[in-house]
């Protein structure tokens, strides 16, 4: 069942990229530890300084664990009307620039069987994948191909080859959990079996549109809308067979065009910029506390996947020294991913980016299992608390 319809009823990579052997910045934990809790908390949500209050029962829960609680019950989200902002909003042909990073943080260079011969023996590392994203939301369901341009010599080839993969992001007992802006949350709600070894979930942020220069981000025409889809590749580790991360990717992507089942393909990267090898962000952009501006936050009853969706309420605190696992990134983003719980299969993924220049508003994205199915996830936008 969708969460609208439960709610209503209640490479080429870029050249710019290709950098030989550049440092990356210190993992957070080396430049400011971070204070750990346990991985999973109130039933699979992320972090003790977020309750979540879509109903009285999970409340009482966090009030237990000593979470912030109100009183007053936030109101159900207007199902309907979310989805058809949402579809409007992230439907198109979307073009990008993709990073894979590694569980430590650091960034991945292209797998060898895809680099041009001459840019090995010219000793040049690429890190970046020229990217596209078609995408289509409708009846309920988002449908969405992705494109890997491989790397060329010149641009007399550019945008030729290229790798392909199709998905159904909702439906089949995946809920649409989803944000007017066209932010969303995708990936199984069940990775409870056994046999199940590895796993990929994603979330999808809306960043500020662009305003004609490169925005700390991406070049675009002013006015331009960009999103970061963060997506997390998870394995299942150890003796307890615990949900740990392989590896996160981050696509920066830009709105091309509306809708029209991508046919044609960019050439010479489409004045993108690479940003895998780039400066990272800092730990002390995500100090001090943040308190919950806005968003949605969405519950799954586990047993019959029934999904309801509810207004987040202003104020609630957050802070980066309760989230476990915490990576940085460059393009001012960060990533989080834990996991634990008897059998290993309770895990808690997150993912933010800072929307301005002054680091005072964040958008904040989570996807929480308990017992290896989905529970809860949030679509939220942060402020920093004034000192």
């Amino acid at each position: 069942m969708s969460c609208q319809a439960a709610a209503s009823r209640a490479p080429a990579p870029l050249r710019a990229g290709a950098r030989a052997g550049a440092p990356a910045s210190p993992a957070f934990a080396q430049t400011a530890p971070l204070r750990h809790i346990s991985p999973v908390q109130h039933n699979g949500q992320l972090g003790a300084s977020l309750a979540r209050t879509c109903d009285r029962r999970r409340g009482a829960a966090a009030a237990a664990a000593g979470a912030p609680t109100t009183t007053a019950l936030p109101a159900a989200a207007d199902a309907p009307k979310v989805w058809d902002s949402f579809a409007a909003a992230v439907s198109g042909e979307w073009e990008g620039v993709t990073a894979s990073f590694g569980p430590d943080g650091e960034p991945q260079q292209l797998p060898e069987y895809y680099v041009p011969e001459a840019y090995r023996d010219w000793g040049v590392e690429l890190y970046d994948w020229q990217s596209q994203s078609s995408m289509l939301a409708e009846g309920g369901g988002l449908t969405a191909t992705s494109r890997r341009m491989m790397p060329t010599v010149g641009c007399e080839a550019d945008a030729v080859a290229f790798t392909q993969e199709a998905a159904q992001l909702f439906g089949a007992g995946m809920p649409a959990t989803v944000a007017p802006d066209g932010a969303y949350t995708a990936g199984p709600a069940d990775i409870s079996a056994a046999d199940l070894l590895k796993a990929t979930s994603e979330l999808c942020l809306a960043l500020p549109p662009a305003d004609g220069s490169t925005n700390g981000r991406a070049a675009g025409r002013e006015g331009q809308r960009l999103r970061l889809r963060v997506v997390h590749n998870l394995a299942r580790r150890g003796a307890d067979s615990r949900w740990s991360l392989d590896a996160v990717e981050l696509h920066l992507e830009r709105l091309d065009s509306p809708f029209r089942g991508k046919v044609e393909l960019s050439g010479c990267g489409g004045g993108l910029l690479a940003f895998a090898t780039s400066e990272r962000l800092v730990a002390e952009a995500l100090q001090r506390e943040w308190e919950v501006a806005g968003g949605l936050r969405y519950t799954v009853d586990p047993a019959s996947g029934a999904c309801s969706s509810c207004t987040a309420q202003p104020g609630e605190r957050w802070m980066a020294a309760d989230v476990p696992g915490l990576l940085l990134h460059p393009l001012r983003a960060w990533s989080a991913c834990s996991g634990g719980g008897e059998g290993g299969g309770d895990a808690t993924l997150a993912a933010g980016v800072l929307l301005d220049e002054g680091g005072t508003r964040m958008a904040l994205a989570t996807r929480s299992m308990a017992g290896g199915r989905l529970v809860a996830t949030d679509l939220l936008e942060l402020q920093r608390v004034a000192a």
